[in-house]
């Protein structure tokens, strides 16, 4: 039963899988179908290249809107205190209609925390404005710890002026420099878990200063753009593996959006810039329900890119393939109170009851990795490690792992019998002591004599706690006597309580008669 059970889970965990040699996607993905002029998609892992060659134009400078304010929140996460109260100054509140804004009024004082969701989520330039200036005491200051830490980080052709992507000739970057920037920002830097809490998150409620703000991110990947008046239906981008990170939006730049999304352990980053750009179909004039279909572009080439990454990266492969390059499938285990004479020392080898052409899912982010290339994780768990043991019982359990999820399980089995200790039966002779008595071996449960020190000085005396002053391996006699006793008293207990219920049954049934036969005879009399 148990075996069934393990293949049927198998069985399910192989659904849908597909070949190691073969990429799940046969066909290259066509490139021709991303609306957006510049785009990368890579892998986290390897940030500055494209992933099977999907980018376009992705060293060509572009400017890169609100994109921007990932650099200016991986600085203030890098540089600030998240508690600080962070103040708002006049500049910071000094913008016209049209711009993306928390909420800020002037004085106004909020923690750095609450001032991070409010630049990131609605992409508010007036919290972008007050973080920069609560952490470099101006805003031109802050652009140079920008680029202190573009530069650092390997963003070759990038240079940034201001802290919110507002549109300025001098502040540009490259698709690929924004990629490596998210990847930092992502997995690298050493504030990337806050990172990824800000950027993944759909609604947040900024509730440190004198009101609270609500704020919904404007990443569509995340969260739906709730309905409105002039936009009742929204279309919805949900995609279920996204993390994050940060849309952008301004005439010179189109539309931008930078996504992130993560499978099985691989996180996967797409670029796109300049959405709508010089479409002729495109009219600036149009009502909100007929620019959706071009605002959600973005986020939809995004959807496809990972879908095809995702889907490219799977393949199968079977358990002889990974035993072959080196997946373990037998592992000892001592057996304590194995036979002395035991061939092995009481070590016995349990092996994996797999089968051989049983298909495994995995994920492979390098499209030229073999089997061997798999790093795959091993855990037993030994359930029967005490003899007698026969040949291919079930002695524990091993589960295979590959990027922190289950990949396969199955039973330990015992690739020979063990059998159990016993008692020493030959004549032996042992020493006599200066008294003249001759000690008598004991044996142990393993079957390995206990012989007693003939120095009357070494050996042990019972306090009287441990057993009443019987050998050791007599111990268990006055609880088996315990047990005995109770179980007497137990059964007397019930046969008296049954007995009593009999007689009362009886007394019962004779009243019943009585009361007939009285019954009867008055009948008698009275007819």
């Amino acid at each position: 039963m148990k075996k069934i059970i393990s293949l049927a889970l198998i069985a399910l965990l192989l659904f849908a899988s597909l070949s190691l040699a073969v990429p799940a996607v046969a066909d290259s993905f066509d490139q021709s179908q991303i609306y957006e002029p510049y785009y990368i998609l890579v892998n986290a892992d390897t940030p500055d290249k494209s992933y099977r060659g999907i980018e376009q134009d992705a060293d060509r400078q572009v400017y890169p809107a609100s994109t921007t304010k990932i650099l200016t929140c991986i600085v203030a996460l890098e540089r600030g205190n998240l508690d600080d109260m962070v103040s708002v100054s006049a500049k910071a509140v000094d913008f016209g209609r049209g711009n993306s804004l928390m909420g800020l009024e002037q004085g106004d004082q909020y923690s750095l925390r609450d001032m991070l969701y409010g630049m990131m989520l609605p992409s508010g330039n007036d919290a972008a404005i007050a973080i920069a200036e609560h952490i470099a005491g101006s805003t031109e200051a802050y652009a140079d710890l920008m680029n202190e830490k573009a530069k650092e980080i390997g963003m070759t052709h990038s240079h940034f002026v201001t802290v919110h992507g507002k549109q300025n000739e001098n502040h540009f970057t490259t698709v690929r420099d924004m990629a490596i920037l998210t990847a930092y920002a992502l997995n690298t830097s050493p504030k990337c878990d806050e990172f990824r809490k800000i950027v993944g998150t759909g609604k947040y409620t900024a509730s440190s200063g004198p009101r609270a703000i609500e704020l919904i991110n404007s990443n569509r990947m995340i969260i739906d753009t709730p309905a409105s008046e002039d936009l009742p239906n929204p279309i919805s981008c949900l995609y279920p593996d996204a993390i994050g990170v940060k849309t952008g939006d301004t005439n010179a730049a189109g539309k931008c959006l930078i996504a992130a999304a993560e499978r099985d352990g691989v996180t996967l980053i797409a670029v796109l810039y300049g959405g709508t750009l010089g479409d002729p179909d495109y009219n600036d004039g149009w009502k909100p329900a007929q620019k959706d279909k071009y605002n959600v572009k973005r986020f939809r080439d995004a959807a496809e890119l990972f879908d095809y990454a995702y889907g490219d990266m799977m393949r199968t492969v079977s358990i002889s393939d990974l035993v072959s390059a080196g997946l373990p499938v037998e592992f000892d285990i001592t057996i304590s109170n194995a036979a002395a004479d035991d061939s092995q020392g009481g070590v016995l080898k349990a092996r994996a009851d797999l089968s051989m052409d049983t298909q495994l899912s995995v994920m492979q982010p390098d499209p030229n990795a073999t089997a061997a290339d798999l790093d795959i994780q091993t855990t037993t768990n030994f359930s029967n490690m005490y003899a007698p043991i026969g040949e291919g019982a079930v002695v524990g359990t091993v589960t295979y792992t590959y990027r922190g999820k289950t990949l396969t399980f199955a039973n330990l089995l015992a690739t020979r019998s063990v059998k159990e200790g016993t008692a020493q039966t030959e004549v032996v002779t042992f020493p006599v002591d200066s008294s003249g008595e001759t000690y008598e071996p004991q044996t142990n449960l393993i079957g390995e004599a206990n012989v007693p020190s003939l120095d009357p000085a070494a050996t042990p005396v019972s306090d009287g706690a441990g057993g009443c002053g019987l050998p050791d391996n007599m111990r268990w006699v006055p609880i088996v006597l315990v047990v005995f006793l109770v179980l007497l008293i137990v059964c007397v207990v019930l046969f008296i309580l049954h007995v009593r219920a009999e007689n009362k049954r009886r007394r019962a049934a004779a009243r019943r008669r009585a009361r007939e036969r009285a019954r009867q005879s008055d009948e008698y009399y009275n007819r």
